[in-house]
């Protein structure tokens, strides 16, 4: 039983809602893709004012000799290097997020839970 045998009115309705997840989607990918820029854009100048304040804080701690107001300095650094890592993460996931809708676009996406499903089938299958 390698071939499933579906009729039109089935086959229909599994295009139909396949279509419509991809419609999903896209629309959910390109709101992340726009939350995900819009917040970098903020995170950005707030990691090169808090590391500008690290640098500073740090340099007026060591020109006093107050090693509390250089610890300070270190942990505003110890932030703004977080805040580069979060950046960068989400960079990462605006780059998936890119190849999916240029998958979409050229109809070769294919959502992991499409792939589950299918090898759900085959196993189930290759049992009976």
């Amino acid at each position: 039983m390698d071939n499933l045998i579906i009729d039109n009115a089935t086959q229909k309705e599994i295009i139909d809602i396949l279509n419509k997840n991809k419609i999903d989607d896209l629309k959910r990918f390109l709101t992340k893709r726009s939350c995900i820029n819009d917040t970098n854009q903020y995170i950005t100048y707030l990691f090169h004012l808090v590391q500008s304040a690290g640098i500073l804080t740090v340099s007026i701690g060591q020109a006093y000799k107050n090693e509390f107001i250089v610890w300070i300095g270190v942990g505003l650094n110890t932030f703004a290097s977080v805040l580069h890592i979060v950046t960068a993460d989400n960079k990462k996931i605006s780059k998936t997020l890119l190849n999916n809708l240029k998958q979409i676009k050229e109809n070769n996406y294919l959502d992991e839970a499409i792939v589950d499903t299918e090898e759900e089938i085959k196993s189930i299958s290759s049992k009976v």
